[in-house]
């Protein structure tokens, strides 16, 4: 059965892992809507674009794994303006790059797990933009590591949890996933174990839907 993993790995046990671990039939998604300026590059010989990359964990990757990899303008509802398959490693890294794309700093990547499995070690986005010089292009980035979002149920409750040290994230609801998504920020109260964040959510509505959001900075 194949599993949606939105923006963290959803799972149905715990305690919850810091990487991302893919595993055949495995689908994550990061839709991200504003990036951090990081610098400048000169303007000649280079064009506006957005990219990705990615970097999976050497020991974990396999002969006979493949790893589908898109990116998109706006939201995986989309066609990709760039995708592939990894299929041989080394090099334990591809990159995705589209001209004049993400210009609006928002967009969306998807990794699709094909067969085999994979642990993830991070993911670095880029946009090179147009700003107010004539011979520079404005820089934004963010590069993160893909963290785990699990998910068990205890005592007529759901039970979500992700790794301690990872405060650049929020968790994030929805009611469904019907276009145009509606995320916002849980108000559920956030706990602290030895190694975990945690939360607990009543079982309401026919549907919800949880992830955890990269807080830019």
């Amino acid at each position: 059965m194949k599993r949606l993993i939105y923006v963290g790995l959803l799972a149905f046990a715990l305690p919850c892992h810091g990487q991302l671990v893919l595993k055949s039939g495995d689908t994550w998604t990061w839709q991200f809507d504003s990036l951090t300026r990081t610098g400048s590059v000169p303007a000649f010989g280079v064009n506006p674009n957005g990219s990705f990359t990615l970097m999976v964990n050497s020991s974990t990757f396999q002969s006979g794994d493949l790893l589908g990899y898109e990116m998109f303008e706006n939201s995986t509802s989309e066609m990709p303006i760039c995708s592939g398959v990894l299929t041989a490693a080394p090099p334990f890294s591809l990159s995705c790059e589209r001209d004049f794309s993400w210009q609006d700093l928002q967009g969306a990547i998807r990794l699709t797990m094909i067969s085999g499995s994979v642990t993830v070690d991070n993911i670095t986005v880029n946009v090179v933009k147009a700003g107010p010089s004539l011979s520079s292009y404005d820089v934004y980035s963010a590069t993160f590591l893909p963290v785990s979002l699990n998910a068990a149920l205890s005592g007529g409750k759901l039970v979500l949890a992700w790794p301690r040290g990872t405060n650049e994230f929020l968790l994030q609801t929805a009611p469904n996933l019907s276009p145009p998504v509606t995320w916002k920020t849980a108000t559920n109260s956030i706990y602290l174990s030895s190694t975990n964040f945690y939360t607990t959510n009543d079982l309401a509505g026919p549907s919800q839907f949880f992830r955890l959001q990269f807080r830019t900075r």
